[in-house]
């Protein structure tokens, strides 16, 4: 199944960075992707970064678009970079580097994070983004 995992956060990177964000029109991750939208669980949680103000959790496949139409709102450019993946069984380690500009102000920002992703059955069902690598890997460490 591992292999399985890391090949689905891939995917998941691809279409993250494939998106054009330049217009105004939100860009469904359902529609975009059916493929991944369908390998989220139905009680996925999407966690925002805990160093963030304001950090939200989205719970639901639903709910979790309104973070991916924030994303749209504030960067015209925006992907994740990934450079190191470890599978922890029940759960995927991502490092990256993320680029974005922002819309409007054309600010660019380059930072690195760690993503997990969390698995059950195949499916994921968590996501969230930390500051550092010791952060995502001691909440990675924690069982759902």
């Amino acid at each position: 199944m591992s292999e399985e995992n890391i090949a689905l956060v891939r995917r998941n990177y691809e279409v993250i960075n494939a998106v054009d964000r330049s217009g105004d029109e939100f860009i469904d991750p359902e529609v975009l992707a059916p493929d991944l939208w369908a390998s989220l669980a139905p009680d996925f949680e999407l966690h925002g970064r805990p160093d963030v103000p304001d950090v939200t959790v989205y719970r639901g496949r639903e709910a979790s678009k309104e973070f991916w139409r924030m994303l749209q709102e504030v960067w015209t450019e925006l992907r994740w970079e990934p450079r190191e993946f470890t599978d922890l069984g029940h759960a995927v380690v991502v490092e990256t580097k993320i680029v974005a500009r922002g819309r409007g102000s054309d600010v660019r920002i380059e930072e690195d994070e760690t993503d997990v992703f969390w698995f059950r059955d195949g499916a994921i069902v968590r996501l969230q983004g930390f500051p550092t690598t010791a952060d995502a890997l001691e909440a990675a460490r924690v069982s759902l």
